[in-house]
């Protein structure tokens, strides 16, 4: 009989460590999967929320992630309030924008009862939104990015309302300043929300519409129905 072989030892198994949660996502998913969790922080904690750490924790991601995708925190702030505040508004504007461009046939009364409209959507006149606006609103005053931002959004919104207001106005014959009643607008709005916020009681989204209308209306002549 031949001495049996030693038996080889068996290989210990390693546990394969789990991938990176966003390891397989395409680099504008993980942007918005960041801003979303970013934006959950701020709408539950407010400013004081909002810090790298948190959002990583959030998101469950590791804080270079961030800075890779925003150089940092102050850039995923900008970015979290231009979806959060603007998206609404934004995609209206490219939709004018689109429609004037392909010289649609699409009347200016239904472009600019659109960009009023959009201001109250259930998914953009909602709790959470506000509340990052609250948020927010207070940050720009100390954050010069955020400002900037704050500025550019603002500009490129108050001129496409204006546009839109005196794209009805001016064939009606009726002699608006249309980029006074634009800002105007916008501070009625910004006061409705900041109403509803404080107390829900005191205005509901759709009264809150009306008197958007109703203030342009007052201007410009009938937007609804038309």
């Amino acid at each position: 009989m031949t001495e049996a072989e030693p038996a080889t030892p068996k290989r210990k198994r390693v546990a394969k460590k789990s991938p990176p949660r966003f390891s397989r996502e395409q680099p504008d998913v993980r942007r918005a999967m960041l801003i979303e969790a970013a934006a959950r922080c701020l709408s539950v904690g407010g400013i004081g929320a909002f810090t790298v750490d948190r959002i990583c924790k959030e998101a469950g991601v590791s804080r270079g992630l961030i800075n890779h995708h925003f150089e940092g925190r102050d850039g995923l702030l900008v970015e979290v309030y231009k979806s959060s505040l603007y998206a609404s508004v934004n995609n209206q504007i490219a939709e004018a924008k689109r429609r004037r461009a392909e010289k649609s046939d699409w009347p200016p009364e239904a472009s600019l009862a659109a960009l009023v409209r959009s201001n109250f959507s259930p998914d953009y006149f909602s709790r959470n939104n506000l509340l990052i606006w609250l948020s927010l609103w207070g940050e720009i005053a100390v954050n010069p990015r955020l400002k900037a931002a704050h500025r550019e959004l603002y500009d490129v919104y108050r001129a496409e309302l204006a546009e839109d207001i005196a794209a009805v106005a001016v064939p009606r014959g009726r002699n608006v300043d249309a980029p006074a009643l634009a800002r105007n607008f916008i501070a009625l709005v910004d006061g409705l929300w900041l109403e509803w916020c404080l107390d829900e009681s005191v205005v509901t989204p759709p009264a809150a519409e009306a008197a958007g209308f109703e203030m342009l209306e007052a201007q410009v002549g009938p937007l609804r129905g038309v």
